[in-house]
């Protein structure tokens, strides 16, 4: 009898020690979970948000061109086919664009910052002419502006000639314009640059660029700047498009005359700006 008390006492015993150690581990697991739970939410936010961020390596061209024009790697670009995706909006009939709101920029020499000794708008036509040289000379709107639609009609003519529709650039003096450039010349043409910062943003593979570009003669770019999203057409094909967070969001609509052993002359006959909201 006594040794079957002792057994009783002894299972009673160990019971409730293991009774005991149960609600210790399941106390000690509540206090935890929390933590762990937190911290497993806090991972899954952050890889969503990483998924959505439309970066410079992470966006993604939907516009329908069979090349990825944020990618300077091209391994056959002769046979790459080239497809017209300007938007509606972009189109211009008897140089004008279609739509309401559109500013001629062109309007008067009034509201630009521009050396007279190179650049003068007669009948129309903003005519700018270099030698080229140690300097750059720029010429830029007194107005700046942030979310745009841009429509350009230019034509570039000279010796080694360089220029770029300028846009968001913050000039310093007629040399010094920081700010994107959307680029005209050999091996430029379709190009974003960012003079004085960043450098080349995006580049557009000169190969294509023969094939679109009407090499002494009108061409036109259609150029959509919203936030850090830059995107261009040049006769009606896409070029650039890109989120570049380091750049300006907002700036002077401009020209560039390119220093150096060159003579660049330029022809504008339109330049239409709308505001985006």
């Amino acid at each position: 009898m006594v040794r079957t008390c002792q057994f009783l006492l002894t299972v009673h015993f160990f019971k409730v020690k293991f009774i005991n150690m149960i609600r210790t581990k399941i106390f000690q697991f509540t206090n935890f979970f929390p933590w762990v739970a937190g911290i497993l939410l806090f991972g899954f936010v952050i890889i969503l948000l990483t998924s959505l961020t439309p970066d410079n390596k992470r966006y993604r061209n939907k516009t329908g061109n069979s090349y990825n024009p944020k990618s300077t790697l091209y391994q056959d670009t002769t046979s790459i086919p080239l497809h017209k995706t300007l938007p509606p909006s972009g189109k211009l009939i008897k140089g004008k664009p279609v739509g309401k709101n559109w500013i001629n920029l062109k309007a008067s020499m009034n509201n630009w910052n521009m050396d007279q000794k190179y650049w003068k708008l007669e009948k129309g036509i903003l005519h700018g002419e270099y030698p080229g040289g140690e300097l750059h000379n720029y010429g830029w709107t007194k107005n700046t502006y942030k979310n745009f639609e841009l429509n350009v009609l230019i034509r570039m003519t000279g010796r080694e000639a360089n220029s770029g529709v300028c846009i968001r650039i913050q000039p310093i003096n007629a040399d010094k314009a920081p700010g994107y450039q959307v680029d005209m010349g050999p091996g430029y043409w379709g190009c974003l640059w960012e003079e004085g910062r960043g450098g080349m943003i995006q580049s557009f593979p000169k190969e294509l660029a023969k094939k679109v570009v009407k090499d002494k003669d009108w061409n036109h770019y259609y150029i959509i700047a919203r936030g850090h999203h830059i995107q261009a057409w040049l006769n009606e094909v896409k070029t650039i498009d890109t989120i570049h967070a380091a750049g300006f969001e907002s700036g002077a609509i401009g020209f560039q005359l390119c220093h150096g052993d060159k003579e660049t002359i330029i022809d504008v006959s339109a330049l239409y700006l709308r505001d985006l909201h």
